[in-house]
């Protein structure tokens, strides 16, 4: 069975885009555009392995936050990539954390796939 993937962020397009690529790369992908429709996904998916985030999201909400919700729910070996253009001090933190990988925007899907296999494998 592939492994089952959540990608989260506010975009359709990116959601469309990624789901594409990562289905055909044999992935089991669902999406969701904001932390409540991700929290729903992971109550009736509780075999995610791995959420791939957007850091800003609408309303105010981070993929941080989105990443500790699904954690309380699904466990804290989720593991999850975060992607973002911020450059502060404060995502850069963030790395401290191993199941946890930083992807700059843009990110190629190839570039993608090698961090996701890199999480998923560790």
């Amino acid at each position: 069975m592939p492994e089952a993937v959540t990608i989260n962020d506010d975009e359709q397009a990116i959601r469309e885009l990624l789901k594409a690529e990562l289905t055909s790369a044999g992935y089991r992908v669902l999406s969701a555009g904001n932390l409540a429709q991700a929290q729903t996904l992971a109550a009736e998916h509780p075999q995610l392995r791995l959420l791939i985030t957007d850091y800003h999201l609408e309303n105010g909400e981070t993929g941080i936050q989105v990443i500790e919700s699904l954690r309380a729910v699904l466990g804290e070996d989720l593991k999850a990539v975060l992607v973002t253009g911020d450059t502060s001090a404060a995502v850069k933190e963030l790395q401290r954390d191993a199941r946890l990988r930083l992807a700059s925007k843009p990110i190629r899907a190839d570039e993608l796939l090698e961090l996701m296999r890199s999480l998923l494998d560790s």
